[in-house]
C-alpha cells in the first residue's frame, strides 16, 4: 500500500486531515494567551524592528518564530491578524511533514517509515491540543525537525539543503530543546564534517544561554518558582505521560492509574521501574553497541526527558513538555521495529499502531482540551476589533477568555 500511495497524495491527505481537525481556527484565526497579549501587542505598537528582536524574559529564551509570526501579522488589516499567526504555525507543521517525505534519512529509510513517522506526528496522543496551531509552541515541531535532521543524509537537491539549514536556524533560535542537541551536532561535525549545522547550533546556543543567564540573574525570569520541583508524584506523572499515555491514550491510561489504583501503589510502581530498567540494561545493551542510530536515539531521549522533568511546571510532566520525549520514544520503537524479526517485530508494530489509533480516537471528537480546537465561548475577533476601534481603551478578548485579554495602543 505504501508503494502505491504517492508522496504528493499523502501530503494532500495530511493537509485535509489537519483542516478537518479545527476548521473554525483556519477560517477565523485566533491569538492564544501571550501570542496576542505580548508578542503581537509589542510588534503592533512598537514596530517590526522591535518585534523581530523582542524577548519574553519570563520564559528565559529567544523565540524567533513567534517574533516572525507576530511581525508578519502586523502587515495585514487588524481584523485578519490572528489568521497570520495560525497559518505561520501551520507552515511549521507542514514543513516538518514535507521534510520527512522529501529527505533521505538513515532512520526513516523507506517510504513506509516516513509515512509512519508522519502519522505519529499527526495523530499520536502526545501531540496535545495545547501545541495546536500556536506559534509559541511551534518549537515542539521545530525540535522534532532538528532531531530528524541529525539522521538526514545528503540531499539530492541543492535548494533542500539550504532550506533545511534555514529551518534549523529558526529551530535553534526558537527553543531550548533544540539547543541541547548540541553534542549530537558536534558528533556529526567530527564524524561527518557537517560544519554549518554545528555552527548554527553552537552560536544559537551561546546566544540562548546568555539570554537565560541574563534573565535569571537580573530578576527578569519570573517562572522559576513554577519549575525545578522534584517529587515522587512528578516521577509517577512522568511515567504516566511518557511511557503509558504515548501508547494507550488518555482513557486507557487513566483506567490503569485510577480504576486499578496504580497511582496509590508506590511499591508496585517502583517495582515496575526496577524491572523496566534491568530489562533495558540486559536486553538492549548489546544492540546499543552495534546500532549507532539506536544509541543516539536513547541518548536524545534521556537528555530531552531530563529537560522536560526539570523544566516542566509544578509536579506534572505533561502537555507541551512531554511532546519531544514522547516522540523520541516512538522513534525508538520504530527503530526496534526496523531491526527486529519475528514476534518481537510485530510487538513493536503493535505499539506504533496502538499509539496512532488511540490518537485518532482523541483527534477530533474526544480531545483532552477541546477549548484549544473549537470555539467554546470564544470571542469573535472581528467584533472585538470593531469595539476597539470605537473605544481605544477597550480590552480585546483573546483565547482563552476571560483569563486572557489584550490592550492595544
Amino acid at each position: 500500500m505504501c508503494k502505491l500511495l504517492d508522496k504528493k497524495l499523502f501530503f494532500f491527505l495530511v493537509v485535509a486531515v489537519i483542516f478537518y481537525k479545527s476548521p473554525y481556527i483556519f477560517l477565523n484565526g485566533r491569538f492564544v494567551a501571550e501570542e496576542g497579549e505580548f508578542w503581537f501587542k509589542n510588534s503592533y505598537e512598537k514596530g517590526a524592528l522591535f518585534g523581530i528582536f523582542q524577548i519574553f524574559y519570563q520564559s528565559g529564551y529567544f523565540n524567533l518564530w513567534a517574533n516572525i509570526a507576530s511581525v508578519l501579522a502586523t502587515y495585514v488589516p487588524l481584523e485578519y491578524a490572528p489568521l497570520v499567526t495560525v497559518y505561520c504555525a501551520l507552515f511549521i507543521k507542514l514543513y516538518l511533514i514535507f521534510f520527512i517525505l522529501n529527505n533521505n534519512s538513515s532512520l526513516l529509510i523507506t517510504k513506509k517509515y516516513k509515512y509512519l513517522a508522519s502519522l505519529i506526528i499527526l495523530f499520536s496522543p502526545f501531540m496535545v491540543e495545547e501545541i495546536w496551531l500556536n506559534t509559541l509552541t511551534s518549537q515542539a515541531y521545530l525540535t522534532i525537525f532538528s532531531i530528524l535532521y541529525l539522521f538526514k543524509l545528503d540531499e539530492n537537491k541543492e535548494f533542500l539543503k539550504y532550506l533545511n539549514l534555514v529551518f534549523l536556524f529558526i529551530a535553534a533560535m526558537s527553543s531550548v530543546t533544540t539547543i541541547i542537541l548540541f553534542p549530537f551536532f558536534l558528533y556529526n561535525f567530527i564524524k561527518k564534517n557537517k560544519l554549518i549545522p554545528f555552527l548554527i547550533i553552537f552560536l544559537s546556543g551561546f546566544l540562548q544561554t546568555s539570554i537565560y543567564i541574563y534573565a535569571r540573574y537580573t530578576d527578569l525570569y519570573s517562572a522559576e518558582y513554577l519549575r525545578y520541583h522534584y517529587s515522587y508524584e512528578k516521577i509517577i506523572n512522568f511515567i504516566y505521560n511518557i511511557f503509558l499515555k504515548s501508547f494507550l491514550g488518555k482513557d486507557l491510561t487513566q483506567s490503569l492509574f485510577l480504576d486499578w489504583g496504580l497511582h496509590n501503589n508506590k511499591l508496585l510502581i517502583l517495582f515496575l521501574i526496577f524491572i523496566i530498567f534491568f530489562f533495558f540494561l540486559f536486553f538492549f545493551l548489546k544492540k546499543i553497541k552495534k546500532d549507532r542510530i539506536l544509541a543516539i536515539l536513547i541518548l536524545i531521549f534521556i537528555i530531552q526527558s531530563v529537560l522536560a522533568f526539570i523544566g516542566s511546571k509544578m509536579f506534572q510532566v505533561q502537555g507541551r513538555y512531554a511532546v519531544v520525549p514522547c516522540f523520541v520514544l516512538l522513534m525508538l520503537v520504530l527503530r526496534f521495529y526496523q531491526t527486529e524479526k519475528g514476534l518481537i517485530k510485530n510487538f513493536y508494530l503493535f505499539l506504533i499502531i496502538s499509539s496512532i489509533l488511540t490518537g485518532i480516537y482523541h483527534y477530533k471528537y474526544r480531545p483532552v482540551y477541546p477549548e484549544f480546537l473549537n470555539c467554546i465561548n470564544c470571542p469573535n475577533w472581528k467584533n472585538e476589533v470593531k469595539k476597539w476601534r470605537l473605544d481605544k481603551d477597550y480590552k480585546l478578548k483573546i483565547w482563552h477568555y476571560p483569563m486572557r485579554t489584550m490592550n492595544l495602543n
